[in-house]
């Protein structure tokens, strides 16, 4: 079983930044659908802010460009996506749940369960952990029944030592409370989130947690930037029971895309 990590698109229609975050979106998946047969994915995940305002044309490129991979994809809101315009973009999709509030939702994946917690936040950039939350969360995580998963969110809730704020929740009582949930739940594999636009790692309960760089190239940041353009993804191996076996990142240089920027 293999999943496919990517994060912070920051799509967006302005004129200045539209040609640049398409062409990372196109490369980034021109670069996947290249990998050879066996090194293919069975599902790719995007943990957040898919979009740079939250806007109906960001949603409508990212769902073009994640359509061409030939495996299911799954994405997860982050501080700069609009839930509602989520649900209008990707709706019909069957995986997003309807009505209004967050956009937590599992889905079944071969031997894992794909849980999304929605951390965006009310009013803040940062994550968001109180206790109506973790109580969704932990129903979700009880749904389970010991099943393997593989949790997936924007905001790291483990300190990030490489940046210059290394607390990614907006009360870190939420990140501390939401670790001591997950410790709960020894069938959590891995924890995989974005936001920070670097790739960092670190644990969030007993499972390890990996934040992948964003694939919008002039965002990156750190060690990320000596990247440039260059597509960056990451790749997560399981066994056939569903436990979890190792995670590289993966660069490739420049793909010609099939797809014209608009």
């Amino acid at each position: 079983m293999r999943i496919i990590q990517i994060t912070d698109t920051h799509m967006s229609a302005e004129p200045e930044l539209k040609p640049r975050r398409l062409r990372d979106l196109e490369r980034t998946i021109d670069a996947i659908l290249a990998l050879p047969e066996e090194e293919q994915p069975d599902v790719v995940l995007h943990t957040g802010d898919a979009a740079n305002w939250g806007q109906p044309e960001e949603y409508a490129l990212v769902r073009r460009e994640m359509e061409r991979l030939p495996c299911p994809w799954f994405v997860t809101p982050g501080n700069r996506d609009s839930r509602r315009r989520m649900r209008e973009a990707f709706g019909d999709l069957g995986w997003l749940p309807q009505g209004e509030g967050p956009l937590d939702y599992t889905v079944q994946a071969g031997p894992l369960r794909l849980l999304c917690y929605d951390s965006k936040g009310p009013e803040t950039n940062k994550g968001w952990a109180d206790d109506a939350r973790l109580a969704a969360l932990r129903r979700n995580l009880e749904a389970a029944e010991g099943a393997p998963v593989v949790l997936f969110m924007h905001h790291s809730p483990y300190v990030v030592d490489e940046i210059p704020d290394p607390y990614q929740f907006a009360d870190w009582e939420h990140a501390e409370a939401l670790n001591d949930l997950v410790s709960e739940f020894p069938n959590v594999q891995v924890v995989l989130t974005g936001h920070v636009h670097r790739h960092v790692r670190g644990t969030v309960g007993y499972a390890p947690a990996i934040t992948m760089l964003c694939v919008a190239s002039d965002l990156r940041k750190g060690p990320a930037k000596k990247l440039g353009d260059t597509p960056a993804w990451m790749t997560l191996d399981f066994d056939d029971a569903g436990h979890f076996q190792k995670a590289e990142m993966q660069t490739a240089p420049a793909v010609a895309s099939p797809a014209a920027a608009e």
